[in-house]
């Protein structure tokens, strides 16, 4: 294992570590009792509708390599996509380290229909960037919007500090899509690859494709919330964006503690014990169950492929 890749698994063993003393910390007072009674309150309309979203919101991330595959000129069958994107997808949310769980599912799928190692890299990326596009046209949207963003924990950030974040976001991404106007489709070298960047009408999709994911995951925990208010959801979505992008930052294996952390320090005004309960039921939902499907259908693919290769 090289230093970077040690350095990397050090700085994760540490973030961890730090999480579950802040965890411990925001859950002092919480009776697990009651956490399991509020679990079990959960209104089997609102079970359901989550797992519907979560099928939602998965569809969804299918579309971002069907988008990624249209653009490095790779025909694979929808069907054998959906695979690809859901196994990859689900491993490295729940494993994190995205290039390596989530590309080796893709390279293993998508290599047996002819797209080379490069393309496969590419197709990370692109799927990468979407999901970037999405978070980042979000918070800056919210920024701007929700000037008076509740405190996190007890550092409360000025109303015009935020406002001008938001508005710096949203220049950078507007100054994104005329250089891709400009540019029109050409590549560029990163490192070793050849990277071929999207149109300007690509990007909107991109844009589309983030966004919707990420709010749809989103109401799949805020349908799990103790008697969710509509008014509310605008703050659950800032508060998931910031968890979500901060388990991906530390390559956090599933945002395992650093979700929670983010998220009970941004929604200090859900009751802590619901809001307890709705994160559990929804690591279940969202990850645990899907995580269970994926490895099923990642197993058969590959028996199938060592059974195909054996008769050929």
């Amino acid at each position: 294992m090289s230093l970077r890749h040690l350095l990397v698994v050090a700085a994760t063993i540490a973030v961890l570590a730090v999480s579950g003393v802040a965890l411990h910390h925001l859950l002092a007072g919480i009776v697990w009792n009651d956490v399991v009674t509020a679990v079990h309150a959960i209104p089997t309309a609102a079970l359901a509708l989550s797992a519907v979203l979560t099928a939602v919101s998965y569809f969804i991330l299918t579309g971002f390599d069907v988008l990624a595959l249209r653009l490095v000129g790779r025909r694979v069958p929808y069907p054998v996509t959906a695979l690809a994107a859901f196994t990859s997808y689900i491993f490295s949310h729940n494993l994190g380290f995205a290039a390596l769980t989530g590309g080796a599912a893709r390279y293993r799928i998508y290599g047996r229909h002819g797209v080379p190692l490069g393309d496969v890299g590419q197709i990370m990326i692109v799927a990468g960037v979407t999901f970037w596009l999405g978070a980042f046209l979000l918070l800056g949207l919210a920024f701007v919007v929700l000037p008076d963003l509740p405190a996190i924990g007890d550092r409360a950030v000025p109303p015009a500090f935020q406002t001008a974040a938001g508005l710096a976001t949203l220049a950078l991404l507007a100054g994104y899509m005329i250089a891709l106007a400009i540019l029109d489709g050409r590549s560029v070298r990163l490192w070793r690859w050849q990277v071929r960047l999207p149109t300007w009408r690509m990007a909107v999709a991109q844009f589309a494709l983030g966004t919707l994911d990420l709010l749809t995951a989103t109401a799949v925990l805020f349908v799990l919330l103790p008697a969710p208010d509509v008014a509310l959801y605008p703050l659950v979505l800032v508060g998931y964006l910031l968890a979500i992008i901060s388990s991906l930052l530390v390559h956090a294996p599933g945002g395992l503690g650093v979700f929670e952390v983010v998220m009970l320090a941004a929604l200090p005004q859900i009751e802590r014990t619901g809001l307890v309960a709705a994160l559990l039921t929804f690591r279940l939902v969202y990850y645990l169950i899907p995580l269970a499907l994926g490895v099923v259908l990642f197993a058969g693919h590959e028996v199938v492929a060592l059974r195909r290769s054996r008769d050929a």
